[in-house]
């Protein structure tokens, strides 16, 4: 998914006990991939900070000058660690222009720490005019991803200059440069040798 955004900056939240940004916007697109390969569940802390995960997107916005805002959450949705409730941090998302594309996963049927809550997902979703996925395997994640980029295909901005003057005259001046230098050099070292 990573791979096929060459015109965006993408960045890393993880989050666990606490939330962290493991990249911070970047073009860098093969250390992104990298980093979310290394990415493993509980790999900051058991718990689920999910509403300050959204909180630290928000902020990372506010800081940076892109203008398109998506955040792509993947999560089971049970939030277990936040200071700020996820509904709380969706609405401010919301007010910030922030839209959040929720992915949930994990086993429906689980109770306690290990619920998965897709009713929030789908709530934070449709608050910040994103929109909220089941992925219940690779192949429905990579199904998911298919159809986050094609909502949310970037539109790319190019620039071209054309000068007003033909520049052909330059290289052919460097040319007629260095064949005169040429000639002069060798006229030189022939004069050296015949003395």
């Amino acid at each position: 998914f990573i791979a096929a955004r060459q015109a965006d900056r993408v960045g890393l939240i993880v989050f666990g006990d606490k939330a962290y940004i493991q990249l911070p916007f970047t073009r860098d697109l093969a250390t992104a991939s990298q980093l979310v390969d290394l990415m493993a569940v509980a790999m900051a802390g058991p718990q689920t900070a999910l509403g300050d995960a959204i909180g630290l997107a928000i902020h990372a916005f506010e800081s940076s000058t892109l203008e398109e805002r998506i955040l792509i959450l993947l999560t089971d949705g049970n939030d277990t660690a936040s200071r700020m409730t996820p509904i709380n941090a969706a609405a401010i998302a919301a007010r910030n222009e922030l839209e959040i594309y929720t992915i949930g996963i994990g086993d429906p049927q689980a109770t306690g720490e290990d619920r998965v809550d897709f009713g929030l997902l789908a709530e934070i979703a449709e608050r910040t005019g994103g929109e909220f996925f089941n992925a219940e395997d690779e192949s429905a994640l990579a199904a998911v991803y298919q159809r986050i980029d094609e909502a949310t295909a970037a539109e790319v901005k190019t620039e071209s200059w054309r000068p007003r003057y033909s520049l052909v005259a330059w290289p052919a001046g460097a040319a007629l440069l260095l064949g005169v230098m040429a000639l002069t050099f060798l006229l030189f070292n022939r004069q050296r040798h015949s003395a």
